[in-house]
């Protein structure tokens, strides 16, 4: 299907110019004389890109714009304008881009300058739908499967919630490998009513090197280094107007890390080689599984990066702090192999759920997924089997609690009273499951909300950790 380009301008030899180049470069072409006869023209039937004149006969062509744009997001159709004006001045120009305008020319407009700029439409245009399905197929795919419904998740949840509404705040996740933070960073995207039919963009700043990284993220001109044949549009300009989330930023090497500051406070940026300067609309979304506050003690990161990234924080527990999500998500998960390998309902055995229930997870989340994945493709009846789990590290088994201690008499040759027995034996619990107030309620066969009240009573929730009273 050819991509089709509406001509909104009153002047008649534009019109045919535009339309004859157009067509030769394999355009469908309309064209309107006024600013309503467009707009109507484009209600009717869509276009994906418009060539829109500044200075229209009966109405100025921004408030076309403006209404473009506005009806473009409410129907979810993906119209990218050009601006073309006779006056050529900067103003103009930059309000049409914050406006929405994809790019704006200055007439009399040069053929090649027009071909070139609809074949860089065409490209984004190509690289937001790529985006959009990549998106779609993946939230099909994974749906809510890595989130969880424990109340450290759900505090996340609250968290993205409260950002969301605040369009251009930057984000900083933290957590450890494999506990979802590009999932949150996209349900923020998501949830971002001004962006989320926008791109959200994702590059993982530990897989390149400092070069690289530079020109995928602010790309470049033609010729700005030996094998830059042609001009090439970084990852700024692709996520305009939606996310950008860097990935791994505690890997991000110091020059980078200067250039990133600037695009944060300007938002304005110059591809590799080129001398102009480029604005952008963007959100940042950055993540680590470092300490980031310890990597400015060590001189490996910016001070003033470290606080423009860190306007709004979202810590992410390790899969081993909620634990309650555990065997939720692998039933989960369990559903989704399951369909995929084409097998039946399966099930786990109870001897499985404590298995997988008592293991620390340090690859969080995305272990516990290829586990799950793992046992589906070994498993060879309904039910998965302790034997099909295969685990890189020990279990804490609930029904093994070791022998904490022995009764020792008092200073007086008493032995110590039941409460004081059974404020050390919680405290040794606690320590024995890192603090982990669930476990110690199944391993003591008591609800959670009588282990939190003997916590609170005994004073040991200052120090619950530590697992001393």
């Amino acid at each position: 299907m050819k991509p089709s380009v509406l001509v909104i301008d009153d002047e008649k030899t534009f019109r045919i110019v535009v339309e004859e180049a157009l067509t030769a470069e394999g355009f469908d072409v309309a064209s309107a004389s006024s600013g309503d006869a467009g707009l109507r023209l484009w209600q009717r039937d869509p276009s994906d890109f418009v060539i829109l004149d500044r200075n229209l006969p009966d109405t100025d062509g921004l408030k076309v714009l403006e209404e473009l744009i506005r009806e473009a997001r409410d129907r979810s159709v993906d119209t990218l304008v050009v601006m073309a004006t006779a006056f050529a001045d900067v103003n103009s120009a930059v309000q049409a881009l914050k406006l929405g305008a994809f790019d704006y020319l200055a007439k009399p407009v040069r053929l090649p300058e027009l071909i070139v700029t609809f074949r860089r439409a065409i490209e984004a245009k190509r690289l937001r739908s790529r985006v959009r399905n990549l998106a779609e197929r993946e939230r099909a795919a994974r749906g809510d499967l890595v989130l969880g419904e424990s109340a450290p998740i759900r505090e996340v949840v609250q968290m993205v919630e409260k950002v969301a509404l605040s369009e251009d705040t930057t984000v900083l996740i933290q957590g450890e490998s494999g506990t979802g933070k590009e999932l949150v960073a996209n349900l923020i995207h998501q949830k971002t009513p001004g962006r989320s039919l926008q791109p959200f963009i994702e590059i993982n700043c530990a897989s390149l090197s400092e070069n690289l990284l530079e020109s995928e993220l602010f790309g470049y001109e033609k010729g700005a280094f030996t094998d830059a044949k042609a001009q090439k549009r970084g990852l700024f300009e692709a996520a305009d107007q939606g996310s950008l989330f860097l990935d791994e930023i505690g890997e991000m090497r110091p020059g980078t890390q200067a250039k990133l500051l600037k695009v944060l406070e300007e938002m304005t940026f110059r591809r590799l080689g080129g001398t102009r300067d480029l604005k952008v609309d963007v959100r940042v979304i950055a993540a680590t599984n470092k300490d980031l506050a310890a990597e400015v003690k060590r001189g490996s990161f910016r001070l003033d990066l470290y606080h423009r990234l860190d306007v709004f924080h979202l810590r992410l527990p390790p899969l081993r702090d909620r634990r309650d999500d555990i065997i939720p998500l692998a039933r989960k998960f369990l559903a989704m192999f399951a369909s995929k390998m084409k097998k039946p309902k399966l099930d786990l055995a109870p001897a499985t759920e404590r298995t997988l229930a008592t293991y620390d997870y340090p690859g969080n989340v995305r272990e516990l997924k290829n586990l799950i994945e793992r046992a589906v493709i070994l498993c060879a009846g309904e039910t998965i089997r302790p034997e099909n789990i295969i685990l890189s590290g020990p279990t804490r088994d609930a029904n093994d609690v070791p022998n904490f201690f022995a009764v020792k008499l008092d200073d007086a040759g008493q032995p110590p009273t039941l409460e004081r027995l059974e404020a050390q034996y919680i405290a040794k619990l606690l320590t024995f499951a890192q603090g982990n107030r669930t476990q110690v309620a199944r391993l003591l066969g008591l609800s959670y909300p009588t282990v939190a009240k003997k916590i609170a009573d005994y004073g040991l929730a200052r120090d619950k950790d530590k697992g001393q009273p």
